[in-house]
């Protein structure tokens, strides 16, 4: 049946596509047909429609002189250029032609005895207009189209007589390309509607075999022709490229055959995939669970989210209510999860604290998607993370490092001491590889201590034990001062840091961390500008906001280390190595200063073309 249909279905695309290339050739041909049709017609009439000027002259001027005559002729003959000759004739005899080398004989020649049939001559009474005959062999050689314009006095309005006008047909083919399309059709221009009537074709091919040609009528007043057209090849009676369409519709009788197998196969290992799926949902570590998105209520749940959870989350409405940190409960200050995930189709990393089986509080982190099944059911699928072993190998981590911190602060201090006193020569003079050894060490001792002193920041920091004297400071008085503390690391660096416009305004904060979040700031632009550049450092007001900026023209920060700028410890790389040494604290402790002094951090960056660090706080009331 299927190879039936098949066959059914190439048959019927066969005629078709036949059926359709055919269409689209005899539209592209009478398109070609109708453009040349009128194209051909236009250039007649733009002849004609030059030479009304000489019959409009003569109108006014009856007794137009030879060389009056001559001299309008010969402008005439330089805008139209397919003219033959151009004749008077008053009272239908020709008593002045041009060009006259070669026209003599037609100098008294009667129009109604020759080539003006009487009904042409009541036409030109009649109408007033042009009227046309032909075509016509011309004596000189060639076949032309006569046009006679009448011409009335426009004193009495009596016929004076008409202007005789031979066009060209030659000149007529090759202005509109006609040898050119003969090359690729058979063509003919006759007149007679029938193209079989050999007799009145004058232009084309008189032996052609005619099939459905083309057609298009060119009216003049007083003669009609008629052009027809095929491709000399005929019309197309197969599709295009018979044997790729053939072949393809072959092919796809193999393909439906081989997909019919092809998709019973698909089945079979789609089963055993939910097999195997089955198996890793219950043995799965961490908690997962299949929910209604409409009634919210659990459809399935494996074995670990009973283990960390027991048997609470009948619902979504379950993980609704969430604990801040100090394990309080709150059900207003955090959006619910059932309105997250019906507001974008994924939860990434949602942490909170819920009750377990003996009440006490557990912290989990929520992973959720939000999805429609084939029968178009909507359905979320949440994973349950239990954090309590994380957090506390957090809590030990971050004791470890605040018990080292404050341990190694005391001796590095004295140590960093030390050694200045013994780099200054204070416990007398040393021997110039002591002092240079000596020197290195107390720059390091004191690296060493700004890194300490940095990890016991960060840590009062995130835990808030850290405290603030907020008061209204002056920008500019707090910017210039920390430009010119820093001024000998500018020095060293052979950076110079210049201040550019600051605004008169104050902001609220604590003056020290202020300066400190700045000095990060300020290290970082130095660090990283090349020798003998500038570091700029300026203000911008907007909407009651103050923005300090710090401005460097460094190789900016690379595209993809952008959203770790701000993270503990983070360092853009070069070439597999950290760019310049550093604690990559700093910016770390200015976004926790900035969000503790109610304010921000932020920054611009090309790579390039250095970078713009900011920091944005209100101005004070």
């Amino acid at each position: 049946m299927v190879l039936i249909l098949m066959v059914s279905v190439a048959i019927t695309v066969d005629r078709v596509s036949t059926e359709r290339i055919r269409t689209e050739v005899r539209q592209e041909w009478q398109a070609k047909i109708d453009d040349l049709a009128l194209d051909l017609q236009g250039r007649i009439l733009q002849n004609i429609t030059t030479v009304w000027g000489l019959a409009a002259s003569v109108s006014v001027e009856p007794e137009l002189g030879e060389a009056r005559f001559q001299e309008l002729a010969a402008v005439i003959f330089r805008l139209a250029t397919e003219l033959r000759n151009i004749g008077l004739a008053p009272d239908f005899v020709i008593n002045n032609i041009y060009p006259l080398e070669g026209n003599e004989a037609a100098i008294g020649l009667d129009l109604r005895t020759q080539s003006l049939p009487a009904e042409q001559v009541l036409m030109l009474m009649e109408t007033e207009r042009a009227v046309f005959s032909g075509p016509i062999n011309l004596v000189q050689g060639g076949q032309g189209l006569a046009a006679r314009i009448p011409i009335f006095s426009s004193d009495s309005g009596e016929f004076w007589g008409v202007v005789s006008v031979i066009l060209d047909l030659q000149s007529l083919y090759e202005a509109v390309n006609l040898g050119i399309i003969m090359q690729e059709a058979q063509l003919v221009l006759s007149t007679s509607s029938d193209p079989s009537n050999s007799e009145s074709i004058f232009f084309g091919t008189q032996e052609a075999s005619w099939k459905w040609p083309v057609y298009n009528a060119l009216d003049m007043h007083g003669t009609s022709w008629h052009l027809f057209a095929q491709p000399k090849a005929g019309w197309p009676d197969q599709p295009p490229q018979p044997l790729l369409l053939r072949g393809i519709l072959a092919l796809l009788v193999l393909l439906v055959t081989a997909a019919t197998f092809w998709l019973t196969r698909l089945l079979l290992k789609d089963r055993q995939m939910q097999q195997w799926f089955s198996g890793l949902f219950e043995l799965a570590p961490v908690g997962i669970a299949l929910f209604d998105a409409s009634s919210n209520q659990l459809l399935r749940a494996n074995p670990s989210l009973k283990s960390i959870l027991g048997e609470h989350p009948r619902s979504l409405a379950f993980f609704n209510k969430t604990f801040d940190e100090y394990g309080n409960l709150s059900t207003d200050d955090c959006e619910g999860l059932t309105e997250t995930l019906a507001r974008s189709e994924r939860l990434n990393g949602r942490q909170g604290y819920v009750k377990d089986n003996t009440g006490a509080l557990k912290p989990i982190m929520l992973h959720g998607l939000n999805l429609i099944t084939t029968d178009g059911k909507p359905v979320v699928w949440l994973i349950v993370e239990d954090m309590s072993e994380q957090n506390k190998a957090e809590r030990l981590k971050n004791q470890f490092i605040s018990t080292v911190s404050h341990e190694l602060r005391t001796p590095l201090t004295s140590i960093s001491g030390a050694l200045g006193l013994l780099a200054n020569q204070a416990a007398g003079t040393l021997p110039d590889s002591a002092l240079r050894l000596t020197r290195i060490a107390h720059r390091n001792s004191e690296q060493l201590t700004h890194l300490v002193n940095d990890l016991l920041d960060i840590e009062k920091l995130i835990a808030g034990k850290m405290t603030l004297e907020m008061k209204a400071l002056q920008v500019s008085d707090l910017v210039r001062e920390c430009v010119e503390n820093i001024g000998n690391y500018a020095s060293d660096h052979q950076v110079t840091v210049e201040i550019r416009q600051l605004a008169d305004v104050k902001v609220t904060a604590d003056k020290r961390r202020l300066m400190q979040a700045l000095n990060n700031l300020l290290s970082n632009a130095i660090k990283f500008s090349p020798e003998h550049s500038d570091v700029l450092v300026y203000t911008e007001t907007e909407n009651h906001k103050v923005r300090i900026k710090v401005q460097d023209f460094g190789k900016g920060i690379p595209p993809e280390f952008e959203p770790s700028v701000f993270e503990k410890f983070a360092q853009a790389e070069t070439d597999g190595r950290c760019s310049k040494a550093g604690t990559g604290l700093g910016l770390a402790i200015t976004r926790e200063l900035m969000l503790k002094m109610h304010g921000s951090v932020g920054f611009t960056s090309r790579p390039g073309q250095g970078a713009t660090f900011w920091l944005e706080l209100t101005e004070a009331e």
